[in-house]
């Protein structure tokens, strides 16, 4: 049954999206029929069928639930015309079909159905897309064939038997030679069996028709054509393809053998002990195609420092496909925080938190977990990858103490923002100095309010300005490889400038770093 969901965002207008069969589902993946990009929405959160004539919405075990007219749905319910589904921020009103003024469709035999049109795709649809066959397609199954009518076979012209003379092989427009069996008495030959002139049971030639004959019933399966055309050959052709069929018999023998007995393959040990200020961790960890170790639970890392006096950490990594509070972050069993849910620009987005000094352990391990709480294990994709671990040691200071320092660090990092524009790495420090504030800050108790939200508002504001001024030089790398004949070394040279401009705090040297290593390699398998 035909119903429509009027759907309307905060900030957005509102688009309408019809479905002629009888059932749509919600959610954030490109998998349902209507696509919804809120960080509350789940991957399949909810579903709008019909049944019995009766519409329901049922929510499909979703993170943040959903609610029906402002109220959260705890099992199925009906729907009536006007009805309000919200899930998150958005809202989809429920209107029914226009040809019925209750819940109940009409009988089948009142559809008229040559009149039925499609549903028009709707142009605008950019945010919400129904990424599926429309319904309203019916696919029909093809038509059967009809079944070929058999000729009659045609009657085969009546052929004298054989009677020793050459002639007696002779039709009104051919003349048969008598087969070369009969010319060489005992030989076997294809022939029927008859009488001879003597009265006894002799071999007697088959016709050329009957020859004829046997060749067209041979010819009608696959078997009996390779029987023909092996029968056609000669000698040395025969003997041909022998060889050919024996080397390619014993080829496939010597390929299995191969393919069964078991090679050591060389794997990558997966990585469990992170080494402080060391470099980030390229591979892949979570539940997908795209991941280099699967663990579709948790994973977890370890890792150790010694520093006479308190420190404080910031742990470095980038994750995908995960919604809001899917995976937690715990230190030593404490839970931190929970990975952000997807952006626009997740591929490139780098993403870091706080290790509070008062959880952090000295001379002892440290374990940082990744655990994926929210969904059933198994089931939902996620992915973390380029994992590091900073660790800024902290010395021992009064609360009045680190606040004199910190402004300190503002003063000074305000000075070289306005110095930007003359040294290259000015900005990178600016934002640096700035970072230096936020994190002593952070690590003191009693520390002054103001002090650590300045810090904090200004690193917010001077990343982005160092992101634009890392694409903009990874833009001319790019540039220069993909030319036609694309000039390495200048290439090179654009990468290795990078370092004057970022230090390892910022993303932008590690891929540099990444980068050179590719060339190198490009070169030497050149």
């Amino acid at each position: 049954m035909a119903f429509t969901l009027r759907v309307s965002q905060v900030g957005t207008e509102s688009e309408e999206f019809s479905f002629e069969s009888g059932e749509a589902r919600l959610g954030r993946t490109a998998d349902n029929d209507v696509v919804i990009k809120d960080p509350s929405s789940s991957r399949s959160h909810a579903r709008v069928y019909e049944d019995g004539g009766v519409h329901f919405v049922e929510d499909m075990k979703s993170a943040n639930g959903t609610k029906l007219n402002a109220k959260t749905l705890k099992a199925a319910m009906p729907l009536k015309n006007g009805d309000r589904i919200a899930i998150g921020d958005v809202t989809l009103e429920f209107i029914a079909p226009e040809s019925n003024d209750t819940v109940m469709g009409p009988p089948s035999s009142t559809i008229d159905e040559a009149a039925a049109e499609e549903p028009e795709e709707d142009p605008n649809a950019t945010m919400l897309k129904p990424p599926r066959e429309p319904a309203a397609i019916v696919k029909k199954s093809p038509a059967r064939r009809a079944a070929p009518v058999e000729e009659p076979a045609a009657e085969e012209p009546e052929v004298p038997e054989l009677n020793g003379d050459a002639s007696a092989d002779a039709t009104a427009n051919f003349v048969v030679p008598p087969p070369k069996s009969l010319q060489k008495r005992g030989s076997a030959v294809p022939a029927r069996a008859g009488r001879g002139a003597s009265g006894g049971d002799e071999p007697v030639a088959i016709s050329a028709a009957e020859r004829a004959r046997a060749r067209r019933e041979l010819g009608k399966s696959s078997s009996g054509r390779a029987m023909l055309l092996w029968s056609d050959l000669p000698l040395p052709g025969k003997i041909a393809v022998g060889v050919f069929g024996g080397g390619a018999i014993i080829a496939a023998l010597v390929f299995l053998v191969i393919a069964i007995i078991p090679r050591k393959v060389e794997r990558k040990v997966e990585t469990i002990t992170l080494s402080p200020n060391g470099e980030a961790v390229p591979d892949s960890y979570g539940l997908g195609d795209d991941v280099d170790f699967e663990r579709p639970d948790m994973k977890s890392f370890n890792f150790s420092f010694a520093s006479p006096t308190a420190i404080v950490g910031v742990l470095h990594y980038q994750a995908r496909d995960c919604s809001k509070d899917e995976v937690s972050i715990e230190l030593n069993g404490v839970q931190l925080n929970s990975i952000p849910p997807d952006t626009v620009e997740v591929a490139q987005r780098q993403l870091e938190i706080v290790l509070p000094s008062t959880q952090l352990k000295i001379n002892d391990p440290n374990e940082i977990v990744f655990d994926n709480i929210l969904n059933p294990p198994g089931e939902d994709t996620w992915r973390i990858w380029n994992v590091w671990v900073e660790v800024i040691p902290i010395p021992q200071m009064s609360a009045e103490e680190a606040g004199r320092r910190a402004k300190e660090d503002l003063e000074r990092a305000s000075r070289m923002y306005d110095l930007r524009t003359v040294g290259a790495m000015n900005l990178f420090r600016s934002w640096k100095q700035y970072r230096d504030a936020w994190l002593l800050l952070e690590a003191t108790p009693d520390r002054p309010p103001e002090l650590l939200e300045i810090a904090r508002s200004r690193m917010r504001e001077i990343r982005p300005e160092l992101d634009r001024k890392c694409s903009g030089m990874l833009v001319d790398y790019q540039k220069e490889m993909n030319q036609k004949y694309p000039n390495v070394k200048i290439a090179r040279e654009v990468l290795q400038n990078i370092p004057a401009h970022f230090e390892k705090e910022h993303p932008c040297f590690g891929m540099s770093r990444g980068l050179l290593r590719s060339l190198e390699d490009l070169n030497g398998a050149e």
